[in-house]
C-alpha cells in the first residue's frame, strides 16, 4: 500500500488531501508492517482497497457501510462479499442475499453475484469502517482507519449530494456525523450479523428504499 494512488483508482484526486493526511499516512504505515510481519491480516494487501477498486467515482451512488472485514478467507476488501469461488457464503452474506430475495425478487431465486463486483460497478461504495482486520477477533484494525474513513466521508459530503447512505451496524451508523444529511440520504438499520446472532429475520428494507429514491432522483435503480 506505499504507491496508495494505484489502489484507488478514479478515486486519487478525490480522496487525495484524505490519504495524504499526517494521521492517516501514519497509521496505514502502521498496517504495512502487520501484512510484512506475516500477521493474519484479512483481506490481502493487494486487495484492501477494492471498494473504490471497482467503484468509479462518477457512477457513485450509494455507500453501504459495515463495520471490519471477515476473519477469514473470504475477505475480498468489498463490505460483506466474498471470493466468485466460495462454496459456502459467510454468514452475512448470506442473510443480505436472502432479503434481497425477499424483498427486492419476491421469493423467486435469481443468479446473484457472491462478489458484489456488479453492485460496485453500478456505483455502490461497499465500504467498511475498518478495511482490514486482523486474527480471528471483530475490531482489532478499527482504531487505524478512524481518520481515514472519517476523512472519505467527510470529503464525500463536501463534495456531493444525494448520496444515499446505508449505515449498517452500531459501528457505522457513529459514522453518521460525519455525513451531511442536508444534502444526502442516511438510511439505518442493525448490522446483518445481529439477526444471526438473535435468531431473528432480517428485516431491512434498504434496498427497496434505495431503488425508490434513485428513480425519484434520476430515473436510475441499482440491479441487485
Amino acid at each position: 500500500m506505499k504507491d496508495l494512488h494505484g489502489f484507488l483508482g478514479s478515486w486519487n484526486k478525490v480522496l487525495k488531501d484524505v490519504i495524504e493526511n499526517s494521521y492517516v499516512v501514519n497509521n496505514l504505515n502502521i498496517i504495512n508492517v502487520r501484512y510484512k510481519y506475516n500477521r493474519p491480516m484479512h483481506p490481502s494487501q493487494v486487495d484492501v482497497f477494492n471498494a473504490f477498486k471497482y467503484c468509479p467515482y462518477d457512477k457513485l451512488s450509494v455507500v453501504i457501510l459495515g463495520q471490519d472485514p471477515y476473519h477469514d478467507s473470504n475477505a475480498t476488501g468489498l463490505a460483506f462479499a466474498n471470493p466468485a469461488d466460495t462454496n459456502k457464503l459467510s454468514p452475512s452474506l448470506q442473510v443480505i442475499k436472502d432479503t434481497v430475495i425477499r424483498t427486492v425478487y419476491k421469493g423467486s431465486d435469481y443468479n446473484f453475484d457472491p462478489t458484489l463486483i456488479s453492485w460496485a460497478r453500478q456505483g455502490v461504495l461497499l465500504l467498511n469502517v475498518a478495511l482490514t482486520s486482523e486474527g480471528d477477533k471483530p475490531l482489532t484494525n478499527i482504531k487505524y482507519w478512524q481518520d481515514f474513513t472519517e476523512g472519505v466521508l467527510r470529503k464525500l459530503s463536501e463534495i456531493n449530494s444525494g448520496i444515499i447512505y446505508c449505515l449498517w451496524g452500531k459501528y457505522a451508523d457513529s459514522f453518521s456525523i460525519f455525513i451531511n444529511s442536508n444534502s444526502n440520504t442516511i438510511l439505518r438499520y442493525n448490522h446483518p450479523a445481529y439477526s444471526i446472532y438473535q435468531g431473528i429475520p432480517w428485516e431491512c428494507n434498504h434496498f427497496i428504499k434505495i431503488n425508490e429514491y434513485l428513480k425519484n432522483f434520476n430515473n436510475k435503480t441499482i440491479i441487485w
